[in-house]
């Protein structure tokens, strides 16, 4: 038993130690830039997505899903009043009060807002990046560019 216990904790300790997630100290939020243009490859609950992002400043950001077929071409673009959508030729302005809070996007670009302002974070540094963890989500950051998010346990998306 006890050599289970063992080995089990040096597993733990061997993953707590490798790649980014090698913790050695806290610091303050890394200078993210707020110039934010890359394609996102999603994962919500199971169904993958791809989707290029752009954000024009604090909770202005245009979405355009590629991938799944079925939803290609869907583009978003919010702000603080609202969400345009359009899809082959139809528009909808959605008010912002009627968005859902826990859909893909309104958490992503929320979580995404908190790292570039590095408001309501804690930081821990790694071997080659910094760990961002704030209220529901964690991301990582290399060189002030986000390259990873993972919120709630339901959203992953890596930026290209």
């Amino acid at each position: 038993m006890k050599g289970k216990i063992l080995l089990f904790t040096a597993i733990l300790t061997a993953a707590a130690v490798a790649g980014c997630a090698a913790e050695t100290k806290s610091v303050k939020p890394e200078k993210v830039s707020d110039k934010f243009d890359k394609t996102a490859e999603m994962t919500l609950n199971g169904r993958d997505y791809t989707a290029h992002l752009r954000r024009g400043g604090e909770d202005i950001w245009e979405c355009e899903f590629t991938q799944p077929d079925c939803i290609a071409g869907l583009k978003l673009t919010t702000d603080l009043t609202g969400c345009m959508m359009t899809y082959n030729g139809l528009e909808y302005l959605a008010d912002r009060s009627d968005l859902p809070e826990y859909a893909l996007m309104p958490q992503l670009t929320a979580a995404l807002d908190d790292v570039i302002a590095g408001r309501n974070v804690s930081c821990t540094e790694g071997k080659d990046c910094l760990t961002e963890v704030g209220q529901n989500f964690t991301a990582s950051v290399r060189k002030g560019e986000i390259t990873s998010l993972e919120i709630a346990g339901q959203l992953t998306a890596k930026f290209k």
